[in-house]
């Protein structure tokens, strides 16, 4: 007969049928403390003959790597310059958000630069905070 360890709780006795049943319900895991006569402490449930016969589960499948980006992504550096730089709105015909782009740059031009400054102080604020383009693609 086998116990084992569930949320700081012995739990048991079981037998081995049944062991191998909560194992593969997800019930227990192989890293559970389990424990039956004749052994001296807890121990892991895949350091005790029980995980002989116990299935393998397949390997964890890879993650993306994280410099993968989309083939469409627009360069975050250059989307940056143009805010920094020119602060008229560019930066925003360059990432697909051409109504703030004309916005502003109609605020730049119709008030003959008057307002420009408000329209730069706009477009870093835009450079610091927007991460992906008009169609929701991160920068790269």
């Amino acid at each position: 007969m086998w116990y084992y360890e569930q949320n700081g709780n012995r739990i048991g006795p079981v037998d081995e049928t049944t062991m191998r049943s909560l194992v593969a319900n997800r019930t227990i895991s192989i890293d559970t403390l389990v424990w039956t006569n004749g052994m001296a402490n807890w121990t892991p449930l895949q350091q005790t003959h029980l995980a002989a016969g116990l299935p393998v589960p397949p390997p964890m499948p890879t993650a993306a790597p994280v410099s993968a980006h989309h083939p469409d992504a627009k360069d975050r550096v250059a989307y940056v310059l143009l805010a920094v730089l020119l602060g008229c709105g560019i930066h925003n015909f360059y990432a697909g958000y051409n109504t703030k782009g004309i916005i502003q740059l109609l605020i730049s031009v119709l008030s003959c630069g008057i307002l420009w400054f408000f329209m730069w102080i706009w477009a870093i604020i835009e450079a610091c905070t927007v991460t992906q383009d008009a169609n929701g693609v991160r920068f790269k």
